[in-house]
Protein backbone atom coordinates (compact mmCIF):
# COMPACT_ATOMS: atom_id res chain seq x y z
CA UNK A 1 0.00 0.00 0.00
CA UNK A 2 2.68 2.13 0.57
CA UNK A 3 4.42 2.00 -2.79
CA UNK A 4 1.05 2.60 -4.20
CA UNK A 5 0.38 5.94 -2.18
CA UNK A 6 4.40 6.94 -3.60
CA UNK A 7 5.55 6.63 -0.20
CA UNK A 8 9.21 6.72 -0.06
CA UNK A 9 10.32 3.12 0.85
CA UNK A 10 12.82 4.62 3.55
CA UNK A 11 9.97 6.59 5.29
CA UNK A 12 7.52 3.75 4.87
CA UNK A 13 10.71 1.01 6.98
CA UNK A 14 11.34 3.88 9.10
CA UNK A 15 7.60 4.01 10.32
CA UNK A 16 6.82 0.04 9.83
CA UNK A 17 10.21 -0.16 12.42
CA UNK A 18 8.99 2.48 15.16
CA UNK A 19 5.31 1.41 14.75
CA UNK A 20 6.41 -2.25 15.56
CA UNK A 21 8.83 -1.15 18.89
CA UNK A 22 5.92 0.85 20.00
CA UNK A 23 2.93 -1.28 19.47
CA UNK A 24 5.32 -4.12 21.33
CA UNK A 25 5.41 -2.23 24.76
CA UNK A 26 1.66 -1.00 23.78
CA UNK A 27 0.27 -4.74 23.66
CA UNK A 28 2.11 -5.91 26.45
CA UNK A 29 0.88 -3.35 28.78
CA UNK A 30 -2.89 -4.00 27.44
CA UNK A 31 -2.22 -7.69 27.89
CA UNK A 32 -1.46 -7.34 31.48
CA UNK A 33 -3.83 -4.70 32.30
CA UNK A 34 -6.93 -7.04 30.91
CA UNK A 35 -5.49 -10.05 32.82
CA UNK A 36 -5.29 -7.54 36.24
CA UNK A 37 -9.06 -6.28 35.42
CA UNK A 38 -11.17 -8.38 33.50
CA UNK A 39 -12.83 -11.30 35.69
CA UNK A 40 -12.84 -14.90 34.20
CA UNK A 41 -10.54 -13.49 30.89
CA UNK A 42 -10.10 -16.42 28.77
CA UNK A 43 -12.81 -18.60 30.04
CA UNK A 44 -16.46 -19.11 28.87
CA UNK A 45 -17.86 -17.13 31.63
CA UNK A 46 -15.74 -14.03 30.81
CA UNK A 47 -17.01 -13.57 27.41
CA UNK A 48 -16.43 -12.03 24.94
CA UNK A 49 -13.21 -11.87 26.72
CA UNK A 50 -12.80 -15.56 25.68
CA UNK A 51 -9.43 -15.50 23.94
CA UNK A 52 -10.48 -17.47 20.96
CA UNK A 53 -6.57 -17.21 19.46
CA UNK A 54 -4.72 -17.85 22.37
CA UNK A 55 -6.93 -21.24 23.85
CA UNK A 56 -5.73 -22.13 19.34
CA UNK A 57 -1.89 -21.33 19.94
CA UNK A 58 -2.12 -23.34 23.52
CA UNK A 59 -4.35 -26.09 22.18
CA UNK A 60 -1.72 -26.25 19.61
CA UNK A 61 1.17 -26.15 22.01
CA UNK A 62 -0.42 -28.87 23.95
CA UNK A 63 -0.52 -31.16 20.96
CA UNK A 64 2.81 -30.82 19.35
CA UNK A 65 4.60 -30.24 23.05
CA UNK A 66 3.27 -32.66 25.75
CA UNK A 67 1.68 -35.51 23.28
CA UNK A 68 3.70 -34.89 20.62
CA UNK A 69 3.62 -35.49 17.07
CA UNK A 70 4.27 -39.16 17.28
CA UNK A 71 1.56 -40.22 19.36
CA UNK A 72 -1.11 -37.68 17.84
CA UNK A 73 -0.93 -38.76 14.28
CA UNK A 74 1.21 -42.15 14.80
CA UNK A 75 -0.28 -45.10 12.94
CA UNK A 76 -2.68 -46.57 15.68
CA UNK A 77 -4.35 -42.77 15.74
CA UNK A 78 -7.25 -41.86 14.33
CA UNK A 79 -5.69 -38.64 13.14
CA UNK A 80 -3.09 -41.04 11.45
CA UNK A 81 -4.98 -40.12 7.80
CA UNK A 82 -4.00 -36.55 8.25
CA UNK A 83 -0.51 -37.37 7.10
CA UNK A 84 -1.42 -38.03 3.67
CA UNK A 85 -3.07 -34.70 3.13
CA UNK A 86 0.86 -33.51 3.04
CA UNK A 87 1.29 -35.53 -0.38
CA UNK A 88 -2.21 -34.13 -1.93
CA UNK A 89 -0.94 -30.72 -0.99
CA UNK A 90 2.47 -31.03 -2.87
CA UNK A 91 0.45 -32.65 -6.07
CA UNK A 92 -2.80 -30.33 -5.78
CA UNK A 93 -1.50 -27.35 -7.33
CA UNK A 94 0.23 -29.31 -10.43
CA UNK A 95 -2.91 -29.61 -12.74
CA UNK A 96 -3.81 -26.22 -11.71
CA UNK A 97 -0.48 -25.08 -13.17
CA UNK A 98 -0.87 -27.23 -16.03
CA UNK A 99 -4.31 -25.76 -16.92
CA UNK A 100 -2.79 -21.97 -16.51
CA UNK A 101 -0.01 -22.79 -18.93
CA UNK A 102 -2.84 -24.83 -21.82
CA UNK A 103 -5.49 -21.68 -20.68
CA UNK A 104 -3.56 -18.78 -20.36
CA UNK A 105 -6.29 -16.78 -20.88
CA UNK A 106 -8.95 -18.64 -18.80
CA UNK A 107 -10.73 -18.54 -15.24
CA UNK A 108 -7.45 -20.84 -14.35
CA UNK A 109 -5.27 -17.82 -14.26
CA UNK A 110 -6.85 -16.76 -11.13
CA UNK A 111 -6.68 -19.88 -8.95
CA UNK A 112 -3.72 -20.08 -6.44
CA UNK A 113 -4.30 -23.26 -4.45
CA UNK A 114 -1.60 -22.58 -2.01
CA UNK A 115 -3.16 -18.82 -1.16
CA UNK A 116 -6.49 -20.51 -0.79
CA UNK A 117 -5.58 -23.52 0.86
CA UNK A 118 -3.09 -21.81 3.36
CA UNK A 119 -5.88 -19.47 4.69
CA UNK A 120 -7.89 -22.79 5.84
CA UNK A 121 -5.43 -22.86 9.05
CA UNK A 122 -6.63 -19.32 10.11
CA UNK A 123 -10.32 -20.18 9.69
CA UNK A 124 -11.11 -22.97 13.01
CA UNK A 125 -10.79 -19.92 15.43
CA UNK A 126 -12.75 -17.22 13.64
CA UNK A 127 -16.83 -16.70 13.62
CA UNK A 128 -18.42 -18.07 10.62
CA UNK A 129 -19.51 -14.37 9.99
CA UNK A 130 -16.03 -13.27 9.53
CA UNK A 131 -15.72 -16.11 6.79
CA UNK A 132 -18.82 -15.36 5.32
CA UNK A 133 -18.18 -11.50 5.08
CA UNK A 134 -14.86 -12.30 3.56
CA UNK A 135 -16.61 -14.21 0.33
CA UNK A 136 -19.19 -11.68 0.21
CA UNK A 137 -16.48 -9.05 -0.20
CA UNK A 138 -14.36 -11.19 -2.25
CA UNK A 139 -17.06 -11.74 -4.72
CA UNK A 140 -18.59 -7.91 -4.77
CA UNK A 141 -14.61 -6.49 -5.08
CA UNK A 142 -13.08 -8.67 -7.21
CA UNK A 143 -15.80 -10.12 -9.35
CA UNK A 144 -18.29 -8.02 -9.83
CA UNK A 145 -16.50 -4.90 -9.86
CA UNK A 146 -13.87 -5.62 -11.31
CA UNK A 147 -15.56 -7.31 -14.23
CA UNK A 148 -18.00 -4.62 -15.01
CA UNK A 149 -16.21 -1.36 -13.10
CA UNK A 150 -12.12 -2.03 -13.83
CA UNK A 151 -11.52 1.65 -13.96
CA UNK A 152 -12.91 2.24 -10.76
CA UNK A 153 -11.66 -0.67 -9.27
CA UNK A 154 -8.02 0.03 -10.47
CA UNK A 155 -8.52 3.23 -8.88
CA UNK A 156 -9.83 2.52 -5.37
CA UNK A 157 -9.82 -0.66 -5.04
CA UNK A 158 -6.55 -1.25 -3.17
CA UNK A 159 -7.24 2.57 -1.72
CA UNK A 160 -10.73 1.26 -0.51
CA UNK A 161 -9.17 -2.14 1.20
CA UNK A 162 -6.65 -0.19 2.83
CA UNK A 163 -9.60 2.54 4.49
CA UNK A 164 -11.91 -1.02 5.65
CA UNK A 165 -8.94 -2.14 7.43
CA UNK A 166 -8.16 0.80 9.35
CA UNK A 167 -12.00 1.74 9.37
CA UNK A 168 -12.14 -2.33 11.29
CA UNK A 169 -9.36 -1.53 14.06
CA UNK A 170 -10.60 2.24 14.82
CA UNK A 171 -14.35 1.20 15.26
CA UNK A 172 -12.47 -1.50 17.50
CA UNK A 173 -10.80 1.14 19.55
CA UNK A 174 -13.86 3.13 20.11
CA UNK A 175 -16.31 0.11 20.53
CA UNK A 176 -14.10 -1.16 23.57
CA UNK A 177 -13.98 2.70 24.90
CA UNK A 178 -17.32 2.62 24.76
CA UNK A 179 -19.10 -0.21 25.24
CA UNK A 180 -16.97 -1.89 28.27
CA UNK A 181 -18.79 -1.13 31.15
CA UNK A 182 -21.56 -0.45 29.60
CA UNK A 183 -25.56 -2.34 29.59
CA UNK A 184 -26.09 -3.45 25.98
CA UNK A 185 -30.03 -3.35 25.22
CA UNK A 186 -31.67 -7.32 24.24
CA UNK A 187 -32.38 -7.33 21.13
CA UNK A 188 -32.58 -9.96 18.66
CA UNK A 189 -29.22 -8.48 17.05
CA UNK A 190 -27.43 -8.43 20.44
CA UNK A 191 -27.91 -12.12 21.68
CA UNK A 192 -24.19 -13.63 22.16
CA UNK A 193 -24.53 -16.98 20.41
CA UNK A 194 -27.66 -18.67 18.95
CA UNK A 195 -25.50 -22.07 18.46
CA UNK A 196 -27.34 -24.28 21.44
CA UNK A 197 -23.77 -26.31 21.33
CA UNK A 198 -21.16 -22.89 22.29
CA UNK A 199 -20.22 -22.91 25.55
CA UNK A 200 -20.39 -18.84 25.01
CA UNK A 201 -23.91 -19.56 24.11
CA UNK A 202 -25.52 -19.94 27.33
CA UNK A 203 -27.43 -23.11 26.24
CA UNK A 204 -24.39 -25.43 27.21
CA UNK A 205 -22.44 -26.27 30.07
CA UNK A 206 -18.71 -27.68 29.53
CA UNK A 207 -18.13 -30.58 31.77
CA UNK A 208 -14.42 -32.16 31.93
CA UNK A 209 -14.82 -35.38 29.73
CA UNK A 210 -13.95 -38.44 32.35
CA UNK A 211 -10.23 -39.34 32.47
Amino acid sequence: LGHYMKIPPRNMFVVQLAGTILASFIELGVAYWLMNTVANICTPEGYPFTCISANTFYSASVLWGLIGPGKLFGTSSPYHPVLYLFFVGAVLPVPVWYMQRKYPNSFWRHINLPVAISIAGAMPPMPAASIVNWFIACFVFNYIIHKYRNTWWQRYAFSLSAGLDSGVAISGIVQFGIFTKAKMPQWWGADADHCKLAPTGGFLNRVSPPA
